[in-house]
């Protein structure tokens, strides 16, 4: 029951924030349901309650509406972590923000999947708005993996809550190891704590960005991006030592192909930061 009266109030007063309900104690797992028709443009917030400690979250969106002029375009525009004190007892809660970029009218079913991690790193702290700095994660190259980050807030009070998001996460490659960068920032209201772990995922589909410039960046799309249900993770393996990656943006439309299928596409946007010269990386696509 408390639960169930905590999102009212929350539909209550925040009105597009919507309690999603939550998960079973499992090492993996995938939650469906639907948005609701969503004008273009417009967005609207969930959040998963005892989200468990260390869990790592995936949004996977499977937009429907599309019609034989306009595509159909969803993305997850913000997703963070929340500890909050209930009672006095800590809870663990997912946060995310999705939003239709597209131009017409329409809906998407969301999956959320989760992974369980492992390991520690060190405590940071930070004031509200400001990173709490970098964490950096390490593991052999050439990598065939992609990641998955999970952050674990700490230092709630009764009054507010701790919350901290992933800010950026920038892959280097030094000799044999691929390092990524993960940057972190406080976005509640109070000076609190977090501490970051990493699940590996293998890919199931890895290629070239062929050669990219400093600062410039690439799309590409993944077609038939089936089943449905698939949350799709993105890592990337930079293939020259101390050339600098990133996962820019990704997101999902459904196209009406001109046989009249139904088409769902998963869009990434790759950019190479400030290296020496120009470079490639390997684009490393896994399922949550």
């Amino acid at each position: 029951m408390r639960r169930f009266l905590r999102g009212l109030a929350a539909l209550c007063l925040l009105g597009s924030v919507l309690m999603l309900p939550s998960p079973a104690h499992a090492a993996a797992g995938q939650y469906t349901f639907n948005t609701g028709t969503m004008a273009a443009g417009s967005s609207k917030t969930w959040y998963w309650n005892n989200a468990g400690t260390g869990n790592a979250y995936q949004i996977g969106l499977s937009p429907q509406g599309a019609t034989a002029a306009s595509t159909c375009e969803f993305e997850v525009v913000r997703d963070w972590y929340a500890q909050r004190l209930n009672s006095g007892i800590s809870e663990i809660e997912y946060w995310f923000t999705v939003k239709n970029v597209g131009a017409i009218t329409c809906n998407a079913d969301i999956t959320l999947a989760w992974n369980s991690t492992s390991g520690t790193t060190p405590t940071m702290s930070a004031a509200p708005g400001e990173p709490a700095g970098t964490w950096y994660y390490y593991d052999a190259a050439p990598a065939t993996t992609a990641i998955s980050v999970a952050l674990i807030p700490s230092g709630a009070t009764a009054a507010s809550p701790c919350q901290y998001e992933v800010e950026q996460i920038q892959v280097s490659a030094n000799e044999d190891e691929r390092r990524h960068g993960i940057r972190v920032t406080n976005v509640g209201a109070i000076t609190c704590q977090v501490t970051l772990r990493v699940t590996p995922l293998a890919s199931t589909a890895s290629w070239s960005t062929g050669t990219m410039t400093p600062m410039s960046s690439k799309t590409w799309r993944w077609n038939n991006a089936n089943p449905l249900t698939a949350a799709h993770v993105v890592t990337l393996s930079p293939n020259q030592d101390i050339r600098y990656f990133s996962i820019e943006r990704t997101w999902y439309l459904q196209r009406i192909n001109t046989d009249g299928s139904a088409e769902r596409e998963f869009w990434l946007t790759v950019k190479h930061y400030n290296s020496p010269a120009g470079s490639t990386a390997q684009v490393l696509l896994a399922r949550a």
